[in-house]
């Protein structure tokens, strides 16, 4: 098994990597890169609220917590998506704005 590893990790590392790596430095994938990162506050929000809206534990626990969590989300689901839907909405729009703004600044220093 050992050796399947290392045979494994040499063809990642002389293949793959360096692929990569070439891959990593275009000024558009670059522009992407910048355009995510931009976004990222609003991902973290709406990744939050799903777990907030969505509890993990299942819909018949006794838990008297997790049973109050399950009802509140149930209950106003309607108003608790909001800012979920908001914080997609206004990541779309950052991710597109970073992405248009980097290639900018990648196309102008070219020139």
């Amino acid at each position: 098994m050992s050796s399947l590893y290392q045979s494994m990790i040499a063809v990642i590392e002389q293949s793959i990597t360096p692929l990569a790596g070439r891959l990593g430095q275009q000024k558009y994938v670059i522009a992407i890169r910048d355009g995510f990162t931009a976004a990222l506050p609003f991902m973290i929000i709406g990744s939050f609220m799903l777990v907030f809206i969505f509890p993990p534990f299942s819909p018949d626990t006794t838990n008297g917590f997790a049973r109050g969590w399950l009802d509140f989300s149930q209950h106003y689901r309607e108003q608790l998506m909001l800012p979920f839907n908001l914080s997609m909405g206004v990541m779309t729009f950052f991710i597109s704005v970073g992405i248009g703004a980097s290639s900018v600044v990648s196309f102008s220093s070219i020139r």
